[in-house]
């Protein structure tokens, strides 16, 4: 019996950050267990190919790129940017010495590949974050390499009861009694966390201006398929009256790289009317805290003891309320990845 497929196609994942190819003409990645070269032409302009010569799968990304130009370092054929070979030292140019290509999109600082079908890619629009492309917040971007599955790396965004007991400086005693909401649409899964009454640990305080006042904090995630969340957190202080709300915005972008590893880019956005660049950096800085030192550690162990190519879903894990979000997220994937698989196999 074949196996089911574990990755939905066709849609948009995050290849890349536009930081991550500053300087960088190459930048080789696996990507749902494929391999992938982002390689940028003369123009400027990126484009992807498989990390794979047609003659005997070589990478591609061993050798440099020369004005949107890659050369296989094994035998010298020369491939541009569309996958057509452009040169081959030992003969005539065929048909069979092209490369797969992958669309790809620009949106603010994140490339979007498309995995699937190129002619649906034409016909969907990549996602697009307002707050992040048209300069009102300020950015901070940044990258982990998760040695766990997607999935299990989403699943601890969309149920944040954790961050009571991983996340000291995020947690208070107040998320274990928050009231929960969970929401489903057709394109969404939406949770929302509210805790009344708050007072805030001091550098999460200072980093929304509310020291020494109580608040009520609210922790809303959307989750989109395949694997994108945006995390929005507002605070909104009890003291003095009619202090204005306060808040900040979070991205969470999960792309898999094989069953067992993710590439985890995260995007923080904090609005230039109301926040300095300084506290917007401390912020940054505190998230990268939380997901390199406690998260990070705490999933990678988790898939450990999940043994690499098993889903927890398959061991029976015991449920509880909190759970009711990432179970939604995993069966309205699970249901599209299904879809895919019989719209393709007819």
């Amino acid at each position: 019996m074949a196996q089911a497929p574990r990755y939905l196609r066709n849609c948009w994942y995050v290849a890349a950050h536009l930081d991550e190819l500053e300087n960088k003409d190459l930048l080789a990645r696996t990507l749902l267990e494929e391999p992938v070269v982002l390689l940028k032409t003369e123009t400027g302009r990126w484009h992807a190919l498989a990390d794979r010569c047609p003659h005997r799968f070589a990478p591609l990304s061993m050798d440099s790129c020369d004005k949107g130009i890659v050369v296989c370092a094994y035998h010298g054929l020369a491939f541009d940017g569309a996958g057509n070979c452009v040169h081959n030292p030992h003969g005539p140019v065929t048909g069979s010495l092209a490369v797969k290509s992958y669309p790809l999109a620009l949106r603010g600082p994140l490339v979007w590949i498309w995995m699937g079908d190129p002619a649906l890619a034409e016909t969907t629009p990549a996602p697009s974050y307002e707050w992040l492309e048209n300069g009102s917040h300020h950015i901070g971007l940044g990258y982990l390499h998760g040695l766990a599955n997607y999935q299990l790396m989403a699943d601890n965004i969309l149920d944040l009861s954790h961050i009571e007991y991983l996340h000291p400086i995020l947690g208070t005693e107040a998320v274990s009694k928050a009231k929960v909401e969970v929401e489903t649409t057709p394109d969404s899964i939406v949770t929302t966390r509210h805790m009344v009454d708050e007072l805030l640990s001091e550098p999460l305080a200072r980093t929304y201006r509310a020291e020494g006042a109580r608040v009520d904090r609210e922790l809303r995630v959307e989750w989109r398929a395949p694997s994108l969340m945006e995390l929005t957190v507002t605070i909104c202080p009890q003291s003095p009256p009619g202090a204005p709300p306060r808040g900040s915005r979070t991205l969470h972008l999960f792309t898999p790289e094989t069953s067992g590893s993710t590439h985890y880019f995260y995007v923080s956005g904090m609005s230039k009317s109301d926040t300095s660049e300084q506290i917007a950096s401390g912020f940054r800085a505190a998230l990268e805290k939380a997901f390199v030192h406690e998260d990070k550690p705490m999933i990678d162990a988790q898939q450990r003891r999940i043994g690499p190519e098993c889903d927890i879903m398959d061991m029976g894990p015991a449920m509880l309320s909190i759970d009711k979000a990432p179970v939604l997220a995993r069966r309205r994937l699970r249901q599209r990845i299904d879809n895919e698989r019989i719209f393709r196999d007819g």
